[in-house]
């Protein structure tokens, strides 16, 4: 049985080119043609989420997903197509929407539980907790227009956890709050799949996805790419959001792929084992061979060579030929080099990227660096938390009790 059924639902947005608000600009606009532009937001999507799931939805910045779980929540009609929700439902959606500021952290809490249907009996009780897993026990009757807007988001999420519904839609909740708190907020999400309870996530966090998803959908443009387990649609979606084109020029801007000044460029990155084979999904604790080709453009002296490898944002690994001790000579214009990279991938589960870069030891300047240049994915480590697998084994023998003795003293003392 599915908690939410959506069933070939389309949802488009009509957007003026020019906004009229005031009773002048509608005057004097009514002698010209207000061209508007439709959007299509969802076109034909068709999905199920079945109780006690965890499911996840991925995707790029406008490719639909938070359009999508707004229809879930009930807050936009669908223009096609037909939607099913069985039991309650809890969108986590604006966090702090409908928050006073001129109200205290208590009364605000109290107001929104009672919009997330707090129940009376519990609310004194589901109040004070959701004030102490933000951590804003001293702050309890400080208004709240005096706490950060941290502090405001922390608490407007510790609400929304309390609130008893079968069904949680969180759209990019996982980047709430500081290190400490998104450590119990990921122990509240282990608590609540141990509860089976139904959870939909929305994120860009695709190793928090592939960490608690069962199923994952990949929206692109507003239609539905691909359903299925969450690994599998993960690694799809990162080979292609994450292509890099080699053959493209190289230019310097800090939120490209690739960037530099050309003088030395990779044409070719290749993930192989130790035979040469290429893969794509490998043990815990295989060695892996990263085999990339660079042309110089110009003469270079003395370049320094380095990667990276990735989970989701953050940085697993780096290391460079610099910090080995690794004399890289003279590269004369139109030489053509292949650097070998050796590693052992003694990490957890998971899809991890690699970085590949260059640039001078003797300015610092970046000749090429290439993000996304290729990924593999680690599957089988029996390792719980954390990103290294570093290979634990556990050794028992019992001891009887004859021959457990007190430890010496060292010897008489006078």
């Amino acid at each position: 049985m599915n908690a939410i059924e959506v069933a070939n639902v389309s949802k488009r947005f009509r957007i003026p080119h020019e906004r009229r608000t005031t009773l002048a600009e509608r005057l004097v606009g009514m002698f010209r043609t207000n061209e508007v532009e439709t959007l299509e937001a969802l076109s034909d999507v068709s999905l199920e989420v079945p109780w006690g799931s965890f499911v996840g939805i991925i995707g790029s910045n406008g490719s639909g997903k938070s359009t999508l779980l707004k229809l879930m929540a009930g807050l936009f009609p669908p223009d096609s197509g037909r939607l099913l929700i069985q039991g309650t439902l809890v969108p986590l959606l604006e966090l702090g929407l409908g928050f006073q500021q001129e109200l205290s952290v208590r009364e605000n809490v109290e107001l929104y539980g009672s919009v997330l249907g707090y129940s009376r009996s519990a609310m004194a009780r589901k109040v004070d907790e959701a004030i102490a897993f933000a951590g804003l026990e001293r702050f309890r009757d400080a208004k709240l227009k005096s706490l950060s807007s941290g502090m405001m988001v922390r608490l407007a999420f510790a609400t929304a956890l309390r609130a008893d519904a079968d069904t949680l839609l969180l759209d990019e909740v996982m980047a709430v709050g500081d290190a400490q708190f998104q450590r119990k907020c990921i122990d509240v999400f282990h608590g609540l799949k141990r509860q089976r309870k139904t959870i939909v996530l929305v994120s860009h966090d695709l190793h928090a996805v592939q960490r608690f998803c069962d199923h994952v959908y990949w929206l692109d443009k507003g239609r539905l790419v691909m359903g299925g387990e969450a690994a599998e649609v993960v690694q799809h979606y990162l080979g292609v959001s994450q292509h890099v084109d080699l053959d493209a020029p190289t230019v310097e801007h800090d939120d490209d792929p690739r960037w530099g000044d050309g003088t030395m460029r990779f044409t070719e990155v290749n993930l192989t084992d130790d035979d040469g084979r290429p893969v794509n999904q490998v043990p815990p604790w295989s060695p892996l061979v990263l085999r990339t080709t660079i042309v110089a453009t110009a003469p270079v002296d003395e370049a320094i060579f380095g990667f990276v490898i990735w989970l989701g944002g953050d940085p697993v690994y780096s290391i460079n030929s610099y910090s080995l001790g690794m004399d890289t000579g003279r590269f004369e214009s139109g030489m053509r080099t292949q650097l070998d990279i050796r590693f052992v991938a003694a990490l957890a589960n998971g899809r991890y990227r690699v970085t590949v870069a260059v640039s001078s030891r003797l300015d610092g300047g970046m000749y090429d660096w290439v993000n996304h240049a290729g990924s593999f994915m680690v599957t089988g480590a029996r390792c719980g938390e954390g990103v290294a697998d570093l290979g634990a084994e556990f050794a028992m023998s019992h001891v009887a009790a004859a021959d457990l003795r007190a430890p010496s003293t060292g010897g008489n003392r006078s």
